[in-house]
């Protein structure tokens, strides 16, 4: 049995939820586009120069929101720059723990995600499609796993299976870490938190990544170790083979996940300009 960070969680019911929540803001957007104002009489609308409803002059407006989505919960503040640009913070924060049994390893984990952000928006169009560019400024994913081996219970590390001692059972830990802090991100979206058509509410939606450079992978083992043939029984640090057979299952984790360099963004929200 592999000790395996990426067998540990599967929340699937959570991401259904996720993947709901955000179509649900995605045509909460769509039926709010920036595109249909509301109806006023065009003797109390203020239409300032380039067809702004609104002062686009910098820092002249403020949008305070909430968001959610793989950065986990977060809030957020937006503020204009000129007409089709805005500068936006904000930060989420996530934890998630699940303890699970499985194959007769006993696992407990945690997920930990912080983020701080800074995006420069930028709507080409001037409507509400944007692109962004910023900079994660504290960039923190952290997982970490606890897994307990009973008695007699096989584990498998290159390919050579190895059970667990009944006087010293196998106990193993397994991490994953980012060691940037800082990290550049793209995204694009649809929304904009300061709506130039005068409105308060709006339902912006992003997509992209962040480059958080390659995460760190460790994989330690405790206890005794047993060979079925021939029967024989050694502490992990000293039996024959088992930390070079480790190693090379650490080296093959790592490998495998390097594609997470690119960690996704997702996130939808509601902003409300004041």
């Amino acid at each position: 049995m592999n000790c395996m960070p990426t067998r540990v969680w599967r929340p699937s019911r959570f991401s259904a939820v996720v993947i709901t929540f955000f179509v649900l803001f995605i045509a909460l957007q769509a039926a709010y586009s920036e595109e249909v104002a509301p109806p006023v009489e065009p003797a109390k609308v203020t239409t300032a120069p380039g067809g702004a409803r609104i002062s686009t002059r910098p820092f002249s407006h403020i949008a305070l929101g909430v968001t959610a989505g793989s950065l986990g919960v977060g809030v957020e503040a937006a503020t204009p720059l000129s007409r089709r640009t805005n500068l936006r913070v904000d930060g989420h924060f996530f934890n998630y723990s699940q303890t699970l049994t499985q194959d007769g390893v006993s696992y407990n984990g945690n997920l930990r995600l912080r983020d701080a952000r800074a995006s420069y928006d930028f709507y080409p169009f001037g409507g509400g499609f944007r692109l962004s560019g910023g900079v994660a400024l504290y960039n923190q994913f952290n997982v970490k796993a606890l897994a307990s081996v009973p008695a007699g219970q096989t584990i498998t590390f290159n390919n050579v299976d190895y059970y667990s001692s009944a006087a010293d059972p196998l106990k193993g830990t397994a991490t994953i870490g980012y060691a940037n802090q800082v990290a550049p991100t793209f995204t694009f979206g649809w929304g904009n938190a300061i709506p130039r058509s005068g409105r308060r509410l709006a339902f912006p939606v992003e997509i992209g990544a962040a480059y958080t450079g390659t995460p760190a992978f460790n994989l330690a083992m405790t206890g005794s170790a047993c060979s079925p043939t021939p029967a024989t029984c050694g502490v992990v640090t000293t039996f024959d083979g088992f930390q070079s057979n480790l190693n090379i299952e650490r080296n093959k984790i790592t490998n495998d996940i390097r594609p997470l360099r690119f960690y996704p963004i997702i996130n939808a929200g509601v902003t409300y300009r004041f």
